[in-house]
């Protein structure tokens, strides 16, 4: 494999080996993680005329015999000279000086903690003598002798500790195996499984691309969403790690794999605390956080791992003597799926509503395999309609529509609860509507759904109260499948006042309900209050809706992929750059995640993000893996809208071929998900147009986007729209720009409002302060042609100075661009630039050299030079010599 990730530990070792007072390192690190990688690599660097390096191999299987790690370097010696170690010591003496030949001498010795004890006696000696500099490689196992190990502890060596790939090495490792890019959901997915141990991850990574959990789509490493059990390689990977623990380092190691974690309470129920730690130590295990007692595996892959290899009669004893025959799942954060599926791997009867909730939050946190399962065994528990829809809610997840839609179709016909019944609606609506169905044949979905619980539930006068709480809740659920509609369809007036009117009526989340309801409420009217530029009060409202997930225990936690991407998006439309990167990073560091949402709807909208922070080059690295992922599976229908950006990406970059490409993907599925963000997507291709490198935008086609979305009454997508022309340099609608922006709250509408009203007044000082504020929040292109339009303004009116200052902040922003958003009127070439000779002269001047001693300096006239003073005091907008150092140092700090 390739040495990914080494360069900090062999850069800590080298500087440990140059110090003058250490004569060495001790690098620990667990199974698995490159020891001897990083050794060999070791002893091929630094400079051959120094040092020389001399590898020792030690193993379990020499380390009876006395010095069989040195035996290379003892071929020469005597039985004799064996037989005592000051001869043996005197052989090794001579022979590291005559082999390094005056140079420095550094034993490298790989798996040290396997050395004998005469060898590591020797070796100590060595050292303490300064005759060798030492670099130990340990898994941090017990040594079976103290000698060399004690140099640690003594101060005469260091410790190099190493850890985990980072997430960016682990995936650029698999990239590299690969061949070719990894989603962003198969990287994170294979870095948290691994823990990013560089054994394991291989041993994972050759896994999935075998079994098709790992599949390629239009050049990018996606994840299949489908698992499966753990190959050959994989088992003998685990044997390997087992066959190192004693037996009851292996039964903790066992119960805490098999069950997802446990507190070390319960586990000292079964082994010594004392086992515990030694498995922390060794890398094991690992406390669930900093401030828990509960330990986890350090590596999740083997839990799944250690499910196959476990006979079932010791898996269930285990089971037993930890949880006797109580089944009471912990949170979903704290291995609820792993728990569940031992019970059930145990025989174990689990309650059909624990399933139930199980597979749906399975099928949310892409454990789709687990959520099958559950739903399954939920269905021969009784649950046949409420265990349907769960197994649907996979299917859809996994982009199988028809497959969802066919079982949807079967509970819908004859429903066994009216809750359950409002869900399979809600979800075959989701379904439909995610494979290109029109949105509004969603309340033809919920009506449908309606009439059919009043054919087969009959008279609401003979109803008992649970069926009348049955009732009014699958009611409450088609009024929510209603507005969603409405939603996707842009009705926005429609949908505030039906919003408003559930409101009215539906009780607010808290802890103890289990209900999405008012969580789902709490979304679309943030979504509504958002498209209506209520930013402000849209993103409070969303973000309670995050808020009453993380009260909920994990009953709720289904819905948090979801929220999250609302609420994201949300962020971006408002101007809240910072707080977006921040709510992605949040999300992707949680402990259960959704890879499809990382890979997909996430990554589309950090790309989103980067295009609106004027990072073109950035947007379309990010876009180009999104978009794979989307083409197999979109739950947030954004593939026509990440399509347009990454079109308008591309067209920033000069790169037009790839625009071409886009479009004609767009035009294939621009049926899908959400009226007014197709139509955004229209806008951003009409912004990158069809043409070549010098074709100008196609400002008149979004001029009529924006017309059609004001008509339509889209709020938030025209204000875009119109955002997009005056980047473009296109100054029509200014006023209707200005005369929105001042109706939307946030901190873009604010920034939009001052450009417009200061575009307007054509009031250059009024774009430089807005373009200063655009920056602040990183609104980049809006920035940049902001001081463009200023600096246009000071030339109109013979203000050289005011000019000069402007274009210094146009070519500050435009560095700032990854791509440029090219325009002739943003143009900052010309005249104005100093002549090599001028810039000889104004540095002389503004140096205090007189006019006649620059004369004589560059063989001209006085009457030259000042012919040429004239010219560069009204380029730079000056009129005095006292003015002419600080533009000078201005004008070369720009060059």
């Amino acid at each position: 494999m390739p040495l990914v990730g080494a360069q900090g530990p062999l850069a800590a070792i080298t500087q440990t080996l140059s110090h003058p007072n250490l004569h060495g390192a001790l690098v620990v690190g667990e199974f698995g993680t490159g020891k001897s990688a990083i050794a060999r690599q070791l002893v091929t660097m630094g400079d051959p005329q120094q040092t020389r390096f001399f590898l020792v191999r030690a193993t379990e299987n020499l380390a009876e015999v006395p010095y069989g790690a040195l035996g290379p370097y003892l071929s020469h010696a005597t039985p004799q000279t064996l037989d005592s170690s000051l001869s043996a010591l005197r052989a090794l003496v001579a022979y590291f000086r005559a082999a390094s030949e005056g140079r420095s001498a550094v034993v490298v010795v790989d798996d040290a903690q396997y050395l004998d004890d005469d060898s590591s006696h020797i070796l100590t000696q060595l050292v303490i003598s300064r005759i060798i500099k030492v670099v130990l490689f340990s898994d941090g196992l017990p040594p079976r002798t103290g000698d060399l190990f004690s140099l640690y502890t003594d101060g005469f060596i260091s410790r190099v500790d190493l850890s985990g790939l980072e997430d960016e090495d682990a995936v650029a490792l698999c990239e590299a195996i690969q061949g070719g890019r990894l989603s962003r959901g198969a990287g994170h997915y294979l870095a948290r499984q691994s823990a990013g141990n560089p054994l394991m991850l291989r041993a994972l990574l050759d896994h999935a691309a075998a079994t098709g959990e790992l599949v390629e789509q239009d050049g990018v490493w996606c994840l299949s969403g489908r698992f499966h059990p753990p190959a050959p390689p994989l088992m003998d990977l685990a044997k390997t790690v087992l066959r190192e623990l004693t037996e009851q380092e292996r039964t903790a190691y066992e119960v805490v794999a098999l069950s997802g974690g446990i507190s070390q309470t319960q586990l000292a129920a079964i082994e010594e605390d004392v086992v515990a730690q030694q498995l922390v130590r060794r890398g094991l295990l690992r406390p669930r956080d900093s401030s828990s007692t509960d330990l986890r595996v350090a590596h999740p892959m083997m839990t799944r791992v250690l499910r196959a290899l476990v006979p079932a009669g010791r898996s269930a004893d285990l089971r037993r003597r930890l949880f006797d025959d109580a089944v009471v799942p912990p949170a979903v954060d704290d291995g609820m799926i792993d728990y569940l599926d031992w019970a059930l791997d145990c025989g174990m009867a689990v309650p059909p509503d624990i399933l139930l909730t199980a597979a749906r939050t399975a099928a949310h946190v892409s454990s789709t395999e687990s959520a099958l399962r559950f739903a399954r065994a939920a269905r021969a528990a009784g649950e046949e309609s409420a265990g349907g829809v769960e197994e649907a809610r996979v299917r859809v997840g996994l982009g199988e529509y028809a497959v969802a839609v066919e079982l949807l179709d079967q509970v819908l016909a004859d429903p066994g609860r009216p809750v359950v019944a409002a869900d399979a609606a809600a979800l075959k609506a989701l379904a439909c509507v995610q494979r290109g169905d029109d949105p509004r044949g969603i309340h033809a979905i919920a009506d449908a759904c309606a009439e059919r619980l009043v054919a087969v539930f009959g008279d609401e006068d003979a109803e008992s109260v649970e069926q009348a709480d049955q009732r009014e809740r699958a009611g409450q659920g088609l009024r929510l499948l209603h507005l969603f509609g409405w939603i996707l369809e842009g009705e926005f007036d429609t949908a505030l006042a039906e919003a408003d009117a559930f409101d009215a009526v539906l009780a607010p989340p808290n802890a103890e309900s289990e209900s999405s309801l008012p969580v789902l409420l709490l979304l679309f009217r943030g979504e509504i209050d958002a498209a209506l530029g209520q930013c402000d009060t849209a993103l409070a409202g969303i973000r309670a809706a995050v808020d009453a997930v993380d009260r909920s225990h994990g009953n709720l936690e289904y819905l948090r992929p979801r929220l999250v991407a609302r609420y994201v998006s949300a962020l971006i439309h408002a101007g809240e750059i910072t707080a977006a990167q921040g709510v992605l990073e949040e999300y992707r560091q949680r402990p259960v995640v959704s890879v499809e949402y990382i890979a997909g709807p996430l990554a589309a909208l950090e790309a989103v993000l980067e295009a609106r922070r004027g990072k073109f080059r950035t947007a379309l690295t990010l876009l180009e893996p999104a978009l794979a992922c989307l083409r197999r599976v979109d739950s947030e229908m954004l593939l026509p809208y990440a399509l347009g950006v990454a079109a308008w990406a591309a067209h920033s970059l000069g790169d037009h071929g790839a625009v071409a490409v886009f479009e004609k993907e767009f035009a294939g599925v621009a049926s899908i998900g959400s009226r007014p963000l197709l139509l955004l997507g229209q806008a951003f291709l009409a912004a990158a147009g069809t043409g070549g490198t010098d074709a100008p935008a196609d400002v008149g086609g979004l001029e009529a986007l924006a017309d059609a979305a004001r008509e339509a009454s889209f709020r938030s997508c025209e204000k875009d729209m119109l955002e997009l022309l005056a980047v473009l340099g296109d100054t029509a609608r200014t006023w209707r720009l200005a005369e929105l922006a001042d109706q939307f709250e946030g901190a873009e509408a604010q920034v939009l409002s001052r450009f417009a009203h200061a575009q307007a007044d054509r009031d250059a000082n009024a774009l430089l302060a807005v373009a200063d504020r655009a920056e602040e929040i990183q609104k980049i292109p809006l920035a940049a042609e902001a001081s463009a339009r200023a600096m246009r303004l000071f030339e109109e009116e013979g203000d050289g100075r005011a000019r000069r200052m402007a274009l210094r902040a146009v070519r500050h922003r435009q560095s700032l661009l990854e791509g440029v958003v090219a325009h002739e009127e943003g143009d900052t070439r010309g005249s104005h630039d100093l002549t090599t000779r001028e810039r000889e002269i104004a540095r002389l001047a503004a140096n205090g050299a007189s006019n006649r001693a620059i004369a004589e300096t560059l063989v001209l006239s006085t009457r030259t030079v000042e012919g040429h003073l004239y010219r560069i005091y009204g380029k730079l907008g000056i009129t005095t010599r006292e003015e002419l150092e600080g533009e000078m140092k201005a004008y070369d700090d720009e060059h």
